[in-house]
């Protein structure tokens, strides 16, 4: 995917011209037969076009296009036969409308376009009077074409004839109907309607068509001015081009071969450079608003979008859906009656009846994308406020049990009540980019993530992120080759289960105070509760121990390995006499998984100290030193699953996303091709360290 607009670069904001060639077919509407009513394919002509466009803007392009190719039309019956074919040869400026506010700044996989514009052409009619003998074609009563006309005193010598389809004869020559050298040249008003699909971030597919209104009526060499059957009508005559062509980016190499700068940004004065300090697409230069917050997504101007027009941006906006006339608070949310009056109240109360006065007291802090007060001193703690969660379901929504069971393997996994709706989450973190970096890694890892979520003001819950914005993080991410956490599976998970019930239950009155509470329902409609999380099983037994001093006497351990839940003999824990395994696996939900086999490639060893379980691979798709080129990022955008890795000397490497077996990351490298990348190599990734293949050999030996 990128996240272009038409031809314009999110991150440049600066014209991008491409280039088109395309081919289709010519079809001529006039008098020679009767503008094609019963359409008749056979009258259509190849032609071929080249084109140049450019943005105006994110929602027009400006177009320069030349076409050559042909028209013509054959019109055979008992008192009319005629027939031309003329050459057209034109160039044309059109401007295009790509519908860019339906998509509101995402450029999709496939966007329709309309267009209207200016033509010049020129027309050559030549009819077919003759065949390649030098004899004149005759038409008789019967449908035959012969030599001499049917009502000469010889017509009985005629002899019948072919037509060869040479059309050797000008019409405007002949001069039919008196029309002397009329000018062979005329202008059109072209119509398009078409669509682009975005095949890679520098190659589009476009299919059209242009209906060309002319402003002659002597393409055909047939019109008013003629008597009999050449008589024509006021009509002028009009032609439609069909056709297929492919673009390109026109993008050029300078320096030394150290990435590529994009052909029109090469702007010779500094105060137009391509600094976008805001990361919000729109170059400093252009910007009106210069600070805009990462998360919002911004007009053709760099100004946050108000799309309910209340007043608040929609990345601050709690109520995306104000109806136009309400009054708002500060987070967008309507303001009640009941509120107003409340808030005049407090307005005009000198006295402190309805209100206390409060102590005025200066404090230098920070304030978060939330507005609130983080105080100086404060500002690095770990405890600062995490706005945002990697939420992956919701309570009897998009998740099963069993995949909550097995999620209970992740140490950050945890379970957050918000209202009425409870949110299963994989952890929670302070930025929108470590948000968006830990959505790509956990889905590196497989793990289907819902939706990212940032708590509202009063952190009663959640508003989910647009993932126009996750897309835009995503790409900021690889720009600045941001860490994706790698949320390796942990070896051993221990918790500690503390009841299990049937009926709905209070937990927060039923186990008050109690850290990392998390709960899930299976398949029996048993709602199970677990605490604590911990590596080892006697720090668990210890937590247990003490939540049975508390009243919680029926607590137990239970164990997960690799995301799966294992017996405690199975996870090799020294147990007491007495420790029955079969009432263990009583309380086991989801359905064991005994099939731990991992797919290696044939030439790897597994003979040696190296847990071939735990090897992944990937690809290397690029190292840079210092910015990655803006067409690489969008190449990257478009693969998906990036994971930048910071190497000791500076640099920054760039692998894709991670697979089971060697033959499945040659299979990805076949597929990256396409996307123009050479050097690809396989990666071994173990224990979070980055091998090529003779390394990890050597390690393995």
């Amino acid at each position: 995917m990128t996240t272009s607009f038409g031809q314009m670069d999110t991150l440049q904001s600066v014209l991008k011209p491409r280039i088109g060639l395309g081919t289709g077919v010519l079809t001529y509407y006039g008098e020679v037969q009767n503008y094609q009513i019963g359409f008749t394919p056979t009258i259509n002509r190849i032609a071929g076009s080249i084109y140049i466009n450019a943005p105006l803007s994110k929602s027009f392009n400006l177009e320069f296009s030349t076409m050559y190719g042909k028209i013509g039309a054959n019109e055979r019956g008992l008192t009319r036969n005629l027939n031309f074919e003329s050459r057209i040869r034109s160039g044309t400026v059109m401007l295009n409308y790509n519908f860019y506010p339906l998509f509101n700044g995402i450029r999709p996989k496939f966007t329709p376009l309309i267009g209207i514009g200016f033509t010049s052409f020129e027309f050559l009619s030549k009819t077919d009077l003759y065949d390649a003998n030098g004899n004149m074609y005759y038409y008789w009563n019967d449908g035959s074409i012969m030599s001499l006309p049917q009502n000469d005193p010889n017509a009985s010598t005629a002899i019948r004839l072919q037509r060869d389809y040479v059309y050797e004869t000008d019409l405007r020559e002949q001069n039919y109907d008196s029309l002397g050298k009329y000018r062979e040249q005329s202008f059109a008003i072209p119509i398009t309607i078409g669509g682009e699909w975005h095949l890679t971030p520098r190659v589009d597919f476009r299919l059209s068509t242009t209906l060309n209104y002319t402003f002659t009526d002597l393409i055909d060499n047939i019109s008013p001015a003629g008597t009999g059957v050449r008589q024509g009508d006021k009509k002028k005559d009009y032609y439609m081009y069909t056709s297929a062509s492919i673009s390109y980016d026109l993008k050029f190499s300078f320096g030394n071969g150290d990435g590529y700068k994009n052909f029109d940004a090469q702007i010779e004065n500094d105060e137009f450079d391509n600094v976008d300090k805001d990361q919000d697409g729109v170059i400093d230069a252009l910007d009106y608003c210069p600070k805009t917050p990462l998360e919002a997504i911004v007009d053709e101007f760099g100004c946050p979008i108000d799309t309910d027009k209340d007043g608040v941006a929609d990345y601050f906006d709690e109520e995306p859906d104000t109806p136009i006339g309400n009054y708002v608070d500060e987070y967008g949310v309507t303001i009640t009656e009941d509120e107003f009056r409340r808030r005049a109240e407090l307005f005009n109360d000198s006295t402190g009846v309805l209100h206390d006065f409060d102590e005025d007291i200066k404090e230098v802090g920070f304030r978060d994308s939330e507005g609130r007060l983080i105080p100086a001193k404060h500002a690095h703690d770990e405890n600062t406020i995490k706005s945002y969660v990697v939420i992956i379901g919701k309570e009897h929504k998009s998740i099963t049990a069993n995949e909550l069971h097995k999620y209970l393997g992740y140490n950050e996994f945890n379970t957050i009540e918000k209202g009425d709706t409870i949110y299963y989450v994989l952890g929670e973190y302070q930025t929108i980019e470590e948000a968006v970096a830990a959505k790509t890694g956990l889905e590196n890892n497989g793990v289907d993530v819902e939706v990212i979520g940032k708590t509202n003001h009063d952190g009663s819950d959640y508003r989910e992120i647009d993932d126009k914005v996750i897309d835009k993080v995503e790409k900021v991410n690889i720009e600045n080759g941001t860490d994706i956490p790698t949320f390796d599976k942990p070896e051993q998970v221990f918790r500690v289960q503390v009841g299990a019930f049937k009926n709905k239950i209070d937990a927060n009155k039923l186990y008050p105070n109690m850290s990392s509470l998390v709960y899930a329902t299976g398949e029996d409609g048993i709602t199970r509760y677990y605490t604590g999380n911990f590596d080892n099983y006697d720090d668990a037994e210890a937590y247990r121990k003490t939540l049975a001093k508390n009243g919680y006497d029926k607590a137990f351990v239970v164990a997960y390995e690799d995301q799966e839940r294992v017996t405690l003999k199975e996870a090799g824990v020294n147990l007491p006499n007495g420790y029955d395994e079969d009432k263990e696996l009583s309380t086991f939900v989801e359905p064991r998984n005994n099939d731990n086999t991992n797919t290696t490639d044939d030439n790897a060893t597994t003979n040696s100290s190296v847990n071939m379980s735990k090897v992944k691979y990937r690809v290397l798709l690029g190292k840079f030193d210092g910015a990655i080129p803006v067409e690489t990022i969008d190449i990257y955008m478009s693969i998906g699953g990036i994971r930048p890795v910071k190497n000791d000397d500076g640099t920054t490497s760039y692998y894709s996303r991670n697979v089971e077996s060697e033959s499945e990351a040659k299979d990805l490298i076949n597929d990256y091709k396409s996307y123009g990348i050479s050097d690809l190599k396989v990666i071994y990734e173990y224990e979070g360290q980055y091998y090529t293949k003779e390394e990890f050999l050597k390690l393995n030996k």
